[in-house]
């Protein structure tokens, strides 16, 4: 009973991220966006129609951060490897439909948004906006905010190194 009562407190919408995300998008100019917006494919948290482009704000836990390794709670472990894999389904599916519309879907993890990554990835992540606009980078893709692309790192690693 207790667990359920925990479960039923975690929310969906308005969550902590979310809120740190809208509000560096206000002070960066960039107000005028919509909260879960139902026309849109998957409802992301932050939708901007008139650019096309979808922001989703994912907690770790729940979509399963690639860059967080988070361990599987040891309990009912079937149940939360299947509700793991119908979450990252989904949020493909989502984005594979909203790609196919022509719109950039940006993916903010939760813990990109830590104090020492925060600036960073709001800049990173208003640059995408912005860009959007241009005409520059093509309409239907998907972005990862806050983290380098796989073949960057590699390279900023090698770099390192020598």
């Amino acid at each position: 009973m207790a667990t359920r009562h925990v479960m039923q407190a975690n929310k969906s919408k308005n969550t902590k991220p979310e809120l740190v995300v809208r509000r560096m998008l206000r002070a960066a100019g960039l107000p005028g966006y919509r909260l879960h917006w139902k026309k849109c494919s998957g409802r992301p948290d932050i939708c901007y129609p008139g650019r096309k482009v979808a922001i989703f704000v994912n907690g770790c836990f729940w979509h399963r951060c690639p860059h967080c390794n988070l361990p599987t709670p040891k309990s009912n472990v079937e149940f939360w490897e299947a509700k793991f894999a119908r979450n990252r389904e989904r949020d493909a599916q989502n984005h594979r439909e909203l790609v196919s519309a022509g719109w950039t879907v940006l993916v903010v993890w939760e813990c990109a948004l830590k104090k020492s990554r925060l600036e960073s990835t709001i800049a990173r992540l208003v640059r995408e906006i912005e860009l959007s606009d241009t005409g520059l980078m093509p309409h239907g893709r998907v972005v990862e905010v806050g983290y380098m692309p796989a073949w960057r790192h590699r390279v900023a690693w090698h770099r390192f190194r020598r």
